[in-house]
């Protein structure tokens, strides 16, 4: 498993400084409250305390770095200020939870962390069994079931005191795992949406290339059929040559409207605008009359048959019929002749719609239907 916790975060922070200056400042405060009162018997005078509570939670510092290093430091520092008499009970504990807890928090080796935390508790439980036993010889006024409930009631806080170090450790590690694991399914998430944008660009780069072979290869070899006809008619039939000429001067402009919609469709970042260049500007169903009458200008012969009732389709669907007829027009110019007839088939379904594009030539019957011939989806 990935590792959940980044340099970045194991990086000494400036509140972490602020965390080690509170400590060690509130148990300075409860060292000279403690003393003031005399509710705990300090064998020190109170500067020698009072440094004590400073250097206590100092390596706190570097507790993300070396969490089991610096629990160990500071237990150290704990065990030896309590028996040397220099340590209020107080914020100090607080100190050496944030030790324990730290290490449970932040060791990466988590079976590390498991044996660092347990021995660390039974030195600490061995201490605080030293201090009972010493502390045996001189009960004074108290009896044996007094000191052994007193010591039992040590032990049980002290169980409570670092269980709960440990489980809140642990936890935050889980939570802190749980949160590099969705860090890292987010970065999975932006890459596989840019491979899809990418994909899409592709796509969209194919599509506009498509869009120009099939809408310039059409309108070109019109262009060649006519400009033949003109060049064979211009002496004996000037009438006919005329007529060619204007044919080809309305497919160039043709060809060029198109090229200027695909032009503006992919400079236009606006989405409202090449969404309307997109279902106003490339032809659909409705230019179809305009690309007969073209192919019968250059010499095709049509037959158009519709079957089934027609129903609306969408803009991209208008756009592929349009695209597979136009295809198979120029194909069929191309291989069958000028002079080939060709059916064109409308076959309406509940929902789809299929065209069927053929042509008189046995040779054509092959190049005339264009290979994205067949059924197109409706909308």
């Amino acid at each position: 498993m990935a590792e959940p916790i980044t340099a970045e975060e194991r990086r000494p922070r400036v509140r972490d400084w602020y965390l080690v200056a509170a400590l060690g400042i509130g148990s300075a405060v409860f060292a000279a409250l403690y003393n003031a009162g005399g509710f705990w018997p300090f064998k020190v005078p109170l500067w020698a305390s009072c440094l004590a509570s400073l250097i206590v939670p100092l390596p706190l510092v570097f507790r993300r770095t070396h969490p089991s290093l610096v629990a160990w430091v500071v237990s150290a520092l704990y065990i030896a200020a309590q028996f040397l008499g220099m340590m209020e009970p107080g914020v100090s504990q607080i100190t050496l939870f944030l030790a324990v807890y730290s290490i449970g928090a932040w060791q990466s080796n988590r079976q590390a962390a498991f044996m660092s935390r347990l021995l660390l508790c039974i030195a600490i439980f061995a201490s605080i069994i030293g201090a009972a036993v010493v502390q045996l010889s001189g009960l004074g006024e108290l009896t044996v079931l007094q000191y052994a409930a007193n010591s039992g009631i040590t032990f049980l806080i002290n169980l409570l005191f670092f269980g709960g170090a440990w489980v809140f450790g642990d936890r935050a590690w889980h939570q802190r795992r749980l949160v590099g694991e969705l860090r890292a399914a987010n970065d999975e998430v932006r890459r596989q949406e840019q491979q899809l944008a990418d994909q899409a660009l592709d796509l969209e780069r194919v599509r506009i290339a498509r869009e120009l072979h099939d809408g310039v290869a059409h309108h070109i070899a019109g262009v060649g059929i006519h400009a033949a006809a003109a060049r064979r008619s211009l002496e004996k039939n000037p009438d006919r040559a005329r007529e060619s000429l204007q044919t080809i001067e309305t497919s160039t402009r043709e060809t060029v409207d198109e090229l200027r919609t695909l032009v503006y469709t992919l400079r236009d970042t606006s989405s409202a605008t090449a969404a309307a260049n997109r279902t106003s500007g490339t032809p659909g169903l409705a230019d179809l009359p305009d690309l007969y009458a073209d192919a019968r200008r250059s010499g095709q012969h049509l037959d158009i048959a519709t079957y089934g009732t027609p129903h609306p389709l969408t803009a991209i669907t208008e756009l592929s019929v349009y695209r597979v007829i136009q295809e198979s027009l120029t194909n069929s110019k191309r291989y069958a002749g000028p002079g080939a007839e060709v059916v064109v088939r409308f076959r309406y379904g509940a929902s789809d719609l299929e065209v069927e594009v053929s042509d008189s030539s046995p040779a054509g019957e092959r190049a005339g239907q264009s290979p994205g011939a067949g059924q197109s989806p409706g909308g």
